[in-house]
């Protein structure tokens, strides 16, 4: 603080003097608060606990730096500024609870909010970078006083940043028909703040956190064979593998299991045991599960009767566009022309 004959210098130099303190002292003497800042955060009115709430009114009129040239961009960056505006409120409940676990304080803002004896309002119309804080006093004996300068509303901005304000009181009322116009001009928000200070305050139920809980859980969580064959297909999973009986379900799996150990199986049950059924199954999970290109040989005499049949009418997205599965007739693997050269490039392709 730097006092002369008629101003009052406040610029949080001093650990004894911020211009918390000076809030807090003019919050004593005061009916209400006006409020004008670029930028606000709880944590400012955080660190007014016991004091803002002997005030009648507080109004908060704030801004956001961005540059408007025409309407239509006018508008998309009104959007991304309150969007920007709610996460810097977002973080700013989320740094105090890193000092403040309970939010001790909060729930008094949210009822403020909700009584309208905290007001917020966003000036869009332009640029708003004012930052002015009018106190005026219960009692005409002591008028009415305003700092203006660099201070925003926020923590930092009264508490630790260097920054410059000088106190008026000649020119109040100039400066509250500046504000007056400026808030007029301005659209409420209290409640799209409410609703982000609602957010780390208000109680949860036990299936809410149990909920959130199994949502965080499955956040990162990679789908596993066996959770994408019991699902059942309209939940996204085989449509395949709820029609094998038990016996077919096992030698599925036991091809899976050979297959990952010798990087290959071979199927050879008897006539009439289902082996077109688990092939189709391990078509659907390496095409579709395990995301793989697949190369299906079958008989000439089979293929259009039997495999294509079957794959259109239980498989028949195989059929669709990016599907990594290609069919030929086995004795086209001793055929001349393309051939030879086409299968050299299959053999080549990863994950084959």
């Amino acid at each position: 603080m730097s006092q002369g004959s008629e101003i009052l210098i406040v610029d949080n130099s001093d650990d004894n003097w911020k211009a918390l303190k000076y809030l807090e002292g003019w919050a004593e003497i005061s009916k209400s608060f006006d409020i004008a800042s670029a930028y606000f955060e709880i944590g400012s009115l955080l660190a007014l606990d016991g004091k803002w709430q002997g005030l009648e009114k507080l109004r908060i009129l704030m801004g956001e730096e961005v540059t408007l040239r025409t309407k239509r961009a006018f508008a998309e960056a009104l959007e991304v500024a309150w969007c920007k505006k709610k996460t810097i409120l977002d973080d700013s409940l989320e740094d105090e609870k890193e000092k403040n676990d309970f939010l001790s304080g909060v729930p008094a803002i949210v009822e403020a909010i909700k009584s309208g004896q905290i007001e917020c309002r966003v000036y869009r119309k332009d640029k708003f970078h004012a930052k002015a804080y009018i106190t005026h006093a219960k009692h005409e004996v002591t008028g009415s006083a305003a700092l203006v300068g660099s201070s925003n509303f926020t923590f930092p901005g009264l508490t630790t940043n260097i920054e410059l304000n000088v106190q008026l009181k000649h020119e109040v009322k100039q400066l509250q028909e500046w504000y007056e116009r400026h808030w007029n001009d301005a659209e409420p928000v209290s409640t799209e703040i409410l609703n982000v200070i609602e957010r780390h305050t208000r109680a949860y139920t036990p299936f809410e956190v149990y909920v959130k809980a199994l949502q965080e859980f499955f956040r990162s969580h990679e789908e596993t064979a066996h959770e994408w064959e019991i699902k059942g297909p309209d939940n996204g999973g085989s449509k395949v593998y709820p029609k094998l009986d038990q016996y077919q379900k096992e030698g599925y799996h036991t091809l899976i299991e050979i297959r990952n150990k010798y990087r290959g199986a071979f199927l050879c049950d008897g006539v009439g045991l289902g082996k077109t059924f688990m092939g189709l199954m391990l078509i659907e999970r390496l095409v579709f599960h395990e995301k793989k290109n697949v190369v299906l040989f079958v008989p000439k005499s089979a293929r259009k009767d039997v495999w294509e049949s079957h794959l259109k009418e239980y498989l028949p997205d195989v059929y669709g566009a990016f599907v990594h599965l290609e069919i030929f007739n086995h004795t086209d693997i001793g055929r001349e022309g393309d051939f030879p050269e086409q299968f050299k490039a299959i053999a080549e392709q990863p994950r084959l």
